[in-house]
């Protein structure tokens, strides 16, 4: 049976960008259609960050 490629449509979100004076950067995607809301927070940081010889707090840290 032969498999037909489905068109899936696209979907723009209205994306808002801030950067706060700590340098935390925030994205915002609002969505008015349900009375909630979901945050995720990402922290740009990870053992690329670690010093020599103080290696594994990223790793640490991930698991709190």
């Amino acid at each position: 049976m032969p498999v037909r490629p489905v068109q899936i449509p696209s979907k723009s979100y209205p994306v808002e960008r801030a950067t706060l004076s700590n340098g935390l950067r925030v994205v915002i995607s609002p969505d008015r259609a349900a009375p909630v809301i979901a945050v995720a927070a990402y922290y740009d940081v990870g053992i690329r960050s670690e010093p020599q010889g103080r290696t594994g707090f990223a790793h640490l840290f991930e698991h709190l």
